[in-house]
C-alpha cells in the first residue's frame, strides 16, 4: 500500500472530523428574522364595499346615504371584469347639509387609501340625490358582462390592457339609478360609455363619445 496515499486519506478524514465538530456559527438577528409577507391585493365588486362604506356612513350621520359610487383605475387591474381594488363612494346627510367621503381599498399602492375602510373630511353640500341600498341591485361584475357585450369586447380584443371604471349614480331625467362602464382611464380619454339599469340588468345603450 502507498503510505503517502495513507497518509492523504487520514489527513482528509481527520479534517471532515473536525469540521463536523466544530461549533456552529452563531445567527445574526438577519438569519432569524421572519421572510416578509407579501400581502396581496383584494379585489372587489362594488356591492360589498358600498355595503361596508355605508356601515361607516351611517355612525357618521344616522340620515347618510350615498349619490355617487366610483370605481379607481389603478395599475393593479384593468377594471374589465367588473372589479377594482380601490372604490370612492360620496355619502350625503340631508339632515346636516354635509357630504362625506369614503374609500374601501384593497390595494397595495403607495397612493392608494389604506387597506380596509377609511373617509375622508366632511363638507357642506346643498341638494344631492341619494339613493337606498335597496335600489342598487346590480353588482358591477354584472355591468362589465353587459358593455363587453355590447362594443367593449371590440375595444378589449384592440387593447388587452383596455382600462375600464365604473360610475353609480341616480339620474333624474331617467328617473332610474344607472351605472355607467367608462371604457378610459378618464371621461377625456373615454373610447365608450355604456348605460345599464342597476335596478334590473337591462343595457340602456351607448352615449356618444367625441373622437380623440
Amino acid at each position: 500500500m502507498n503510505l503517502d496515499r495513507v497518509s492523504v486519506s487520514i489527513s482528509l478524514l481527520g479534517a471532515v472530523l473536525l469540521l463536523s465538530c466544530a461549533p456552529e456559527p452563531a445567527k445574526t438577528a438577519a438569519d432569524t428574522a421572519k421572510p416578509v409577507e407579501k400581502k396581496e391585493v383584494v379585489m372587489y365588486t362594488a356591492q360589498p364595499c358600498l355595503a361596508r362604506m355605508a356601515q361607516m356612513a351611517q355612525r357618521w350621520r344616522s340620515d347618510a346615504l350615498p349619490y355617487h359610487l366610483q370605481s379607481v383605475s389603478n395599475a393593479e387591474d384593468n377594471g374589465q371584469d367588473g372589479k377594482s381594488t380601490v372604490w370612492r363612494a360620496d355619502f350625503a346627510s340631508p339632515g346636516a347639509g354635509q357630504s362625506k367621503p369614503f374609500s374601501c381599498s384593497g390595494s397595495r399602492l403607495r397612493e392608494s387609501p389604506p387597506t380596509g375602510v377609511t373617509a375622508d373630511r366632511e363638507y357642506p353640500i346643498g341638494a344631492a340625490v341619494t339613493f337606498s341600498l335597496t335600489d342598487f341591485n346590480v353588482d358591477s361584475d354584472a355591468v362589465a358582462k353587459l358593455a363587453m357585450e355590447h362594443g367593449g369586447a371590440d375595444l378589449v380584443k384592440k387593447n388587452p390592457n383596455q382600462p375600464v371604471y365604473y360610475e353609480l349614480g341616480f339620474d333624474p331625467k331617467a328617473h332610474k339609478l344607472l351605472w355607467a362602464a367608462v371604457y378610459g382611464s378618464d371621461q377625456k380619454d373615454a373610447k365608450l360609455v355604456g348605460i345599464v339599469d342597476a335596478s334590473t340588468p337591462k343595457f340602456i345603450g351607448v352615449l356618444n363619445v367625441p373622437k380623440h
